[in-house]
């Protein structure tokens, strides 16, 4: 810059060299780079700023050029809205699959539901016979313990009264306390059969 020159091209040629330097034109800028008054600065900095926005202006399309445009973004919106179309259609099928679906494990849960009710039921009513079982057993093993040792006890004393009838009471004996062992054994089975059940009815819950 030269002080021959006026303030205007001062100020001009100061804009360009701010926006040469990667530096915003503005005002300010022109005028602390070129020394002018701030109203010549102002004027500088809108002029550039002003052919810079023409020059990054983009000019309008040929007619030719946005009719070929428009006639490529139908042909993009149809395609789009059959895709749209199939790919509703596709979801809606996969909705429905899985409604069968889910319909289906709840009648599988409800089944397995009646199931486990009537094995309960089934349990309870088993409970209560082989409560009712071991009842009777235990009192037929008494009444057979009491037999055997009412037995013996006869045996004992017919003895000395008689050798044939000690044999038959020990008969006697021994066929009571075989009654005995036949009504513990068949406790004992029931006993079992009964945790068999409870077992069943607990992996029916899990």
């Amino acid at each position: 810059m030269t002080g021959q020159q006026i303030p205007e091209q001062r100020a001009a040629e100061a804009a360009e060299a701010l926006a040469a330097g990667g530096t915003a034109v503005t005002a300010r800028a022109v005028r602390e780079r070129s020394g002018v008054r701030m109203t010549v600065a102002a004027e500088a900095a809108r002029s550039w700023n002003e052919r810079e926005a023409q020059a990054e202006a983009v000019p309008a399309p040929p007619a030719a050029v946005e009719a070929r445009f428009v006639a490529l973004w139908r042909e993009a919106v149809a395609v789009a809205r059959g895709e749209f179309v199939e790919a509703r259609t596709g979801w809606h099928a996969t909705v429905e699959q899985a409604q069968a679906e889910h319909d289906a494990a709840v009648e599988d849960v409800e089944r397995a539901e009646t199931e486990r009710d009537a094995l309960a039921g089934r349990l309870e009513d088993a409970g209560r016979l082989h409560a009712s079982a071991y009842e009777a057993l235990t009192t037929a093993r008494d009444e057979a313990r009491a037999e055997t040792l009412t037995a013996r006890e006869q045996a004992a004393a017919a003895e000395i009264r008689n050798g044939a009838a000690l044999a038959e009471q020990r008969s006697r004996a021994d066929k009571a306390e075989a009654r005995a062992e036949a009504v513990a054994g068949e406790r004992d089975r029931l006993l079992a059969e009964r945790d068999e059940l409870r077992d069943m009815n607990r992996k029916q819950k899990d």
